[in-house]
């Protein structure tokens, strides 16, 4: 059991990981060099997550609850 917790831990924190990473590639202009991620927000902000902002919030969600979990089986 908690060989399994470990893999799928290490599988969610990996693609945590890499969904962040493509998500910081919206902001690698010039203007998100010197953490400046107002440019889009002059017209507007966007009205909620696009596609990738959805997986990572739902990874991020699992992330957290399989943390619990591993620290809970590795409790036992």
């Amino acid at each position: 059991m908690k060989l399994v917790m470990f893999i799928i831990h290490g599988v969610i924190s990996i693609a945590l990981v890499v969904s962040v990473l493509f998500q910081m590639s919206k902001y690698s202009e010039l203007g998100g060099a010197f953490g400046s991620g107002s440019l889009y927000t002059v017209f507007g902000r966007e009205k909620g997550l696009d596609t990738m902002g959805k997986i990572t919030l739902g990874l991020a969600i699992a992330f957290m609850v399989t943390s619990f979990l591993t620290a809970y089986v590795l409790s036992l």
